[in-house]
């Protein structure tokens, strides 16, 4: 009886001193927080606050990694030459098939025009249908003529990207970066990738992942023609689009129903 009031007065003494109870306290404290995290991650409930985490986590350094890339992109102002593309952008060569993606090249030609480079990653896989609509969309319009060029730069073997070119028709530049050397200089670590360039130098770079083709000419002919002109542009594109998928005739009916 005696030994068990002394033990009581030994833990009571020992409890009444602040320091020793604070540690008694916090360690309780870390104990119970470790047992209920430990319950709470095996729970359904602790699971998905876990992927969430982990998923604001994996979110945090994609965007980390991704302006990384962004710093290595080229300087707005940097000429064609000082890229090192001005022989695989703007050269052709006269004794080859015109027909050849590799060397039809209207830059050439007309190099006070603006032009949209717009680089992608091959001619198949997931990419292949959104290559076909930036085809559609930069060749063929009337209303890009004398305003701006526009050329698809593929990275993909030249015999496949000419087969691809004969077969489909297409009425826009295609050249085909077998080695990667383009997309290297201009920094296309995400597909597909555009660049405006005006006057021989570079001004303006797509610095978003899954901009809309709309949004893209957009943002270019802003860039080099100013809102107003960009706008009316894209009007007139738009006209230009429903005249021919429903004729003139429907768009002239329309508007005299709508006044």
């Amino acid at each position: 009886m005696a030994m068990e009031q002394k033990e009581k007065r030994g833990i009571g003494s020992w409890l009444a001193q602040p320091e020793k109870r604070l540690r008694f306290l916090v360690a309780t404290l870390i104990a119970l927080t470790f047992v209920f995290v430990s319950l709470s991650i095996n729970s359904p409930e602790g699971q998905t606050v876990l992927s969430v985490w982990r998923s604001y986590r994996q979110e945090v350094e994609n965007r980390k990694r991704f302006q990384q890339a962004l710093s290595s992109d080229p300087v707005i102002g940097t000429s064609i030459e000082k890229l090192g593309l001005n022989h695989s952008l703007l050269a052709t060569h006269h004794s080859l098939p015109h027909s050849s993606p590799i060397h039809h090249s209207p830059f050439a030609i007309r190099q006070s025009l603006p032009f949209l480079v717009v680089v992608f990653g091959g001619c198949e896989g997931c990419g292949a249908q959104r290559l076909k609509e930036w085809v559609e969309a930069l060749g063929n319009w009337k209303v890009w003529e004398g305003e701006f060029k526009g050329v698809i730069v593929v990275r993909d073997k030249k015999a496949k990207v000419k087969e691809v070119w004969e077969r489909n028709g297409w009425k826009v530049s295609v050249i085909a970066d077998e080695g990667g050397e383009i997309s290297k200089r201009l920094n296309a670590f995400f597909s597909p990738r555009a660049y405006g360039f005006s006057e021989g130098k570079l001004v303006w770079v797509q610095r978003r992942v899954g901009m809309g083709i709309v949004e893209v000419l957009e943002d270019f002919l802003g860039k080099v023609k100013g809102s107003e002109r960009a706008r009316e542009l894209m009007n007139e594109w738009s006209k230009e689009m429903r005249e021919r998928a429903w004729g003139k005739a429907a768009i002239i009916e329309s508007k005299g129903s709508d006044e």
